[in-house]
């Protein structure tokens, strides 16, 4: 690959403490997490990062990362991979975690200099094993760690419950996400910034319509229709754009789709933030098996 420009993640340093939420292969309500992440900026571009995790798993370590121009090295012990810096507020990673025996692919996107939103899919050989919604709040200097914010329920109740006790799919909602995203080409080169919709249209019962417009890969309008089950939604065959996605708690989603007319293959991944006013974007766009550009960004939530 040619050699892109430099673009460090620079936002990630201090304490970090928050919520995460973790899901089956199936989208099923595990159980929150606690999750504390102390990141130390070392000297040569390195930096060590001591995490926490109790949950429905559990692990605790420390791992080192060299940054790199374009993206940063994970060097272990506790987790070894690689993740592209696409910009200075997202990192997109495949990794391994060796203590857990999984691979995760993971993106974390700072939404603004305070919280972190982040999505987890952890998986041993090809079998999903857990979904990780993340939600993280920098912690200042010299105070303590704050009680995070938590949906009230058990996870016997919440368990068969696909809006995780919220009461509503967050993605599913009547109205309009909008924004702007910044574009990436094949060689993860600046496009600019492109203004990006997605209107929300309940059309009967267990089926919704999407119209989306904008964003620097088929800028056009293009509208699909999706059959949902409140846990996973597929588009019917009559659509422009074709494809599906999972559901973690009707706040997080991952899937892949089709443009017909661009001949563009789409992998979405998208978390809205607890209170759902926000939700963090990320969309790798591939003509077969070569990506040919990405874009990326925090879209707000205006009900219909």
């Amino acid at each position: 690959m040619t050699k892109t420009n430099s673009i460090q993640f620079k936002q990630g340093i201090g304490r970090w403490a928050g919520n995460a939420e973790v899901f089956d292969s199936q989208g099923c309500f595990l159980g929150n997490g606690s999750d504390y992440r102390n990141v130390q900026s070392l000297d040569g571009g390195r930096v060590r990062i001591d995490v926490s995790f109790v949950g429905p798993f559990k692990h605790s370590g420390h791992y080192f990362i060299q940054q790199e121009d374009d993206h940063r090295l994970y060097e272990g012990p506790a987790n070894i991979g690689y993740a592209e810096t696409l910009s200075e507020s997202l990192v997109d990673a495949n990794a391994y975690w060796p203590a857990l025996g999984l691979s995760q692919r993971f993106f974390l996107m700072i939404v603004d200099g305070n919280l972190q939103l982040s999505l987890a899919q952890m998986s041993r050989g090809e079998h999903m094993m857990y979904i990780v919604v993340g939600q993280n709040d920098k912690v200042p200097e010299d105070t303590p760690v704050p009680q995070p914010t938590v949906v009230s329920g058990t996870h016997y109740d919440l368990h068969n419950d696909p809006t995780s006790g919220r009461g509503e799919i967050l993605l599913h909602r009547p109205g309009r996400w909008s924004g702007e995203l910044s574009a990436l080409d094949h060689e993860r080169k600046p496009l600019g910034k492109k203004l990006y919709e997605e209107t929300i249209t309940p059309i009967k019962e267990n089926m919704i319509g999407l119209r989306i417009e904008g964003g620097a890969f088929g800028p056009g309008v293009r509208k699909m229709s999706l059959v949902t089950n409140q846990w996973q939604a597929w588009a019917t065959d009559d659509s422009e754009i074709v494809g599906s996605y999972s559901l973690s708690g009707g706040r997080a989603l991952s899937g892949q789709f089709y443009h017909r007319e661009a001949h563009l293959r789409c992998w979405r991944r998208e978390v809205v933030c607890l209170d759902g006013t926000r939700k963090a974007v990320v969309q790798h766009w591939y003509r077969g098996g070569q990506r040919v550009g990405s874009q990326f960004g925090v879209m707000e939530f205006e009900k219909a």
